[in-house]
C-alpha cells in the first residue's frame, strides 16, 4: 500500500493491462480469488520518490474548464495547476500523455467541461461530438 496526500492505494498487478498499477483503495468495489496464483516476476518495490504518477515526455499540457458537476476531476486526477473562476467553475492544467484518453474523460464530463488550450485538441472534441451524435441520428 502506497498513500500519497491522504489518499490510500494499492500496488498491484493489473489483469487487464497486464502490468503492474496503482489503485485507489477507496474505489475498489469488490474483489475475488482466483482459482490459479498470479504468477509475476519477482520485482524490487517501486521508486516513487518523484511522486506517485510519472510523466512522459510526450505528455501535453491541457487546460480545461470545468464546471460545478465536473469538479471531482480535480480530486481524481493529479493537476499541474488549479484556478478559481466566477460561477463556481474552475479551470485547471493537466498533462495529457494520451489524447484519446482525453477525449474519453471528456465525453464523461460533458456538457460541464471544455478544452482551452490547445484549440486543436478542442476542435478534435468538438469533432468527435458530432461524430457521436450522427451515431444517433
Amino acid at each position: 500500500m502506497v498513500t500519497n496526500r491522504n489518499i490510500a492505494y494499492l500496488d498491484a498487478w493489473c489483469h487487464t493491462a497486464r502490468a503492474p498499477r496503482l489503485f485507489r483503495l477507496e474505489r475498489i468495489h469488490a474483489s475475488e480469488v482466483l482459482d490459479t496464483e498470479v504468477q509475476t516476476p519477482v520485482e524490487e518495490p517501486r521508486d516513487l520518490s518523484a511522486g506517485l504518477f510519472s510523466t512522459s515526455e510526450d505528455a501535453q499540457l491541457v487546460t480545461l474548464r470545468l464546471a460545478a458537476p465536473a469538479r471531482w476531476v480535480t480530486e481524481y486526477y493529479p493537476v499541474e495547476a488549479i484556478r478559481e473562476l466566477d460561477g463556481d467553475e474552475l479551470e485547471i492544467e493537466l498533462l495529457v500523455a494520451d489524447p484519446r484518453w482525453l477525449q474519453r474523460l471528456l465525453l464523461r464530463l460533458a456538457p460541464h467541461a471544455a478544452v482551452v488550450h490547445p484549440q486543436a485538441l478542442a476542435d478534435e472534441f468538438v469533432g468527435l461530438v458530432h461524430q457521436t451524435l450522427r451515431r444517433y441520428a
